[in-house]
């Protein structure tokens, strides 16, 4: 399994599904409101091969979990156009050495991928044409496929450039086509409202200014405002209602009416102006609204700004400029003072002082030698590296961190649901409100022209868009604030639930402690240390990198082994070539073997326990020849967040494989009461599970990767990052800067994102309910003309989107 296509909760449901799944991420255009999502999202779980499907209003993207063996990529993009929209995509034309009429085959068979929407050939040019989703696929990606295949490519011809922007793209396109109906309506809906004034004044006579008003707002209504009618059209197919659904019906009853009163069918005035007044009023809500969800995933586009688009190559005895994505695991590339890093990689020569802010968060520039690891992203403020390539392109660090704020963006919450079941009855309840409000007034016996008047102002000033943007945005904008400090939320979920939890368990080392272990004190004689370091060499363990990092500051090198075998909880065990076998690990390891424990080095072992110290003895061949007595620090704001913790009212709680002395005594410098020792990775789980029954959902912080189980078993995983691949980390959060008081924001910016989603559902709740029976001539002496409900209802979007975005400055 690709961890850089597949997230690990994807992984879960191919195991469920029994089959190889990918998740792909579609840009999905023409979507206004949750009807829209929820029509995309039916559509697209109606494609054999699609296992889930979750369509996000907020980003208009909706993310796809396929069985790689059944899936028919193009039949995403068919069954999406089905329900009426769109997916954003992007075109290549690759220019080919020769083409013939049997290449064509090869090809299509070569791009025959996920990714890929459609290929078109070009004989005479000798071309091929591929229309692509870019999210899933380069056109440089695709390029290397046909070389591969056999084919020299001369030229490549790009629709665009090809980058991680690709939602602003289409966001702007859909701005375009907003502007160029705004341009028509705008000067045409101002002179009905000059000549309405003019004829108010006797200046024009009552049936000129009807029959001008009906010139002018023709093609308001249907230019301007097609957008709405092919919407209502298209919903209409799909057995829905939507926003779109509520302006046509509003502004064509105004228009159709009226122009029966003009030719004198009906009796009563014209409502020319208020059907064009409509239409240009949502439209220009429609504008100010998308533009402010634009700016709701701009932080997301500052970290792909971050990622530079090509990197000088050594090619021999040149440097060659080419795109990050060509690049390949150990090429060297070379990075020039005031450059930005474009691959992650290890410094092959060179030194420099690199400005690491953007992963880090610390502003002073770290020095980075030969050997050391750079990141994609940061920036060489001073020096000059070659640099051995480990990730490129999309897999680099920064990469990562980008797909996974995109996805949890998408993601949704639980309360999302709710509002869901509520925004697919909204509509019908809203168009039947309509027609009452039409028949009570008729039988009251009001003029016909005034029901109609009320009936399209029920219409028009009902907004299911700001009940549908109302989670979703928050989601977008809290992420993104997220992903700025260094926070990767992997799944929003994480965030309503971690403001519900009342207790939060703490791994002990590398979470409350640095992680960085260090060898303090050896018992037994002088081979004790280069038999700990031979068996522990080959761990990743923090304690077996302290003692092979002691042994080699001291000189000790350690001896090949024949086998190594790492027992979890326990220890390791190494065989010498000379049969010995070598076991370093704690109590349960030395009882384990039945090993002979010599009473000096138990008393010994004691007391440094008593001081805090972890001990791990080194046994050869069933007897313990000595042990080493390994101390951490704390993490200086570890005391800090702990307090500032209990002051949320949050309960703390610390989790630990260490023995029970050296565990509280940590404990008891940070003020934490409850402590549970000596547990191994199952044991850790079983205790979430207990804590779990007694104070409700339970979030846990730790390490990611020993603490993986424990992690996924909590209703919130937290995990420290480490500059690792975070696709592979366990958890729902990883804390990127490795700082504890990381937690401290998330759960800030946690509570604030929810009570801002809790502001907007409010608010769209009641507009709608305070609106609506005004817009019916419910409360005597009010009267509200379609346009002004229009207003009204352009607004109320606005003020959702608008109010989420004061989440981008949360002083977090």
């Amino acid at each position: 399994m690709n961890y850089a296509d597949t997230s690990i909760a994807n992984v879960r449901v191919g195991l469920r599904f029994g089959g190889r799944t990918r998740e792909v991420t579609l840009k999905i255009i023409g979507m206004h409101c949750a009807t829209c999502s929820l029509t995309v999202q039916k559509a697209l779980l109606s494609v054999p091969g699609v296992l889930t499907a979750n369509v996000s209003l907020a980003s208009d993207e909706a993310k796809v979990v396929v069985d790689e063996a059944r899936i028919d990529y193009k039949a995403l993009l068919r069954a999406v156009q089905r329900a009426g929209y769109d997916v954003y995509r992007e075109e290549v034309k690759v220019y080919l050495r020769s083409l013939n009429p049997d290449d064509e085959s090869a090809i299509t068979k070569a791009l025959s991928r996920i990714g890929v929407f459609n290929v078109g050939f070009d004989l005479t040019n000798h071309s091929v044409i591929i229309e692509y989703n870019p999210l899933d696929i380069t056109s440089d990606e695709l390029t290397t496929m046909l070389r591969r295949s056999g084919f020299t490519v001369i030229n490549v011809s790009k629709a665009s450039e090809v980058d991680l922007d690709v939602d602003k793209r289409t966001v702007e396109s859909d701005l375009r086509d907003i502007l160029l109906r705004l341009v028509v309506a705008v000067p045409l809906t101002t002179a009905i409202f000059i000549m309405m004034i003019l004829t108010m004044t006797s200046l024009i006579p009552i049936p000129l200014y009807n029959l001008l008003s009906f010139i002018l707002a023709t093609p308001v209504q249907f230019y301007s405002g097609w957008r709405f009618i092919k919407g209502a059209v298209r919903a209409f197919h799909n057995a829905t209602a939507n926003m779109d659904t509520l302006v046509a019906l509003g502004t064509l009853s105004a228009y159709v009416f009226s122009i029966l009163v003009l030719i004198n069918l009906l009796p009563g005035t014209t409502f020319f102006d208020s059907s064009a007044a409509v239409i240009t009023f949502v439209l220009i809500g429609r504008y100010l609204e998308v533009r402010a969800r634009l700016h709701a995933s701009s932080a997301i586009r500052e970290l792909a700004r971050l990622q530079p688009r090509v990197a000088r190559v050594i090619k021999g005895n040149t440097e060659v400029e080419v795109s990050v994505t060509e690049v390949e695991p150990g090429d060297l590339v070379v990075v020039r003072q005031g450059e930005a890093i474009p691959v992650d990689g290890i410094v092959d020569s060179g030194e420099g002082y690199v400005d690491e802010s953007s992963m880090s968060g610390e502003y002073m520039p770290v020095h980075r030698v030969s050997g050391d690891v750079v990141l994609a992203g940061t920036h060489l403020v001073r020096g000059y590296f070659v640099i051995r390539t480990t990730r490129n392109g999309r897999y680099t660090l920064l990469s990562q961190i980008i797909k996974l704020a995109r996805q949890a963006q998408a993601s949704r919450l639980p309360i999302q649901s709710l509002v869901d079941r509520v925004s697919a009855v909204f509509t019908w309840a809203v168009i039947s409100a309509g027609i009452l409000t039409l028949i009570t007034w008729l039988l009251l016996g009001s003029p016909i022209y005034l029901a109609v008047m009320h009936m399209a102002a029920v219409l028009v000033v009902a907004c299911p868009c700001a009940l549908g943007l109302a989670t979703p945005i928050s989601v977008v904008v809290g992420v993104g604030r997220a992903a700025q400090k260094g926070i990767i939320i992997k799944d929003a979920n994480a965030l309503e639930k971690l403001v519900k939890a009342r207790i939060v368990a703490f791994d002990k080392t590398g979470t409350l402690t640095m992680g960085k272990p260090r060898v303090f004190s050896i018992i037994g004689d002088e081979n004790v240390l280069a038999l700990a370091a031979t068996a522990e060499a080959k761990s990743e363990h923090p304690l077996a990198r302290a003692i092979v990092e002691y042994a080699m500051e001291r000189g000790v090198i350690p001896s090949d082994v024949l086998s190594f075998d790492s027992i979890q909880g326990m220890g390791v065990i190494s065989q010498l070539g000379d049969g010995s076998v070598i076991a370093v690990g704690n109590e349960r390891l030395v009882k384990g073997m039945e090993a002979e424990l010599p009473k000096y080095i138990e008393d010994e072992t004691q007391r440094l326990r008593g001081l805090g110290y972890t001990v791990v003895y080194v046994v050869v061949n069933n007897t313990v020849r000595g042990a080493l007595a390994i101390g951490d620090t704390l993490r200086p704001e570890a005391p800090r967040v702990i307090s500032e913790l209990r002051k949320l009212g949050i309960n703390v709680v610390m989790l630990t494989g260490d023995n029970e002395v050296n565990a509280r005594l940590i404990a008891r410098k940070l003020g934490i009461e409850e402590v549970h020792a000596n547990l191994l990775p199952d044991d850790k789980v079983n205790i979430i599970n207990e804590l779990r029954g007694k104070y409700g959902l339970i979030a846990m912080v730790g390490d990611g990767i020993n603490d993986a189980a424990a992690l996924n078993a909590a209703d919130v995983g937290i995990a420290m990052g480490s500059g690792s691949d975070i696709t592979k980390e366990a958890g729902d959060v990883v804390l990127l800067r490795n700082r504890l008081d990381q937690l401290i924001d998330l759960i800030t910016l946690s509570r604030r994102v929810l009570n801002n989603i809790k502001f907007n559902l409010i608010y769209a709740f009641l507009y709608n309910v305070i609106l609506i029976p005004i817009a019916a001539g419910v409360v005597p002496g009010i009267t509200v003309r379609p346009e002004w409900a229009g207003l009204a209802m352009a607004l109320s979007s606005i003020t959702v989107t608008l109010n989420a975005l004061r989440l981008r400055y949360s002083h977090v």
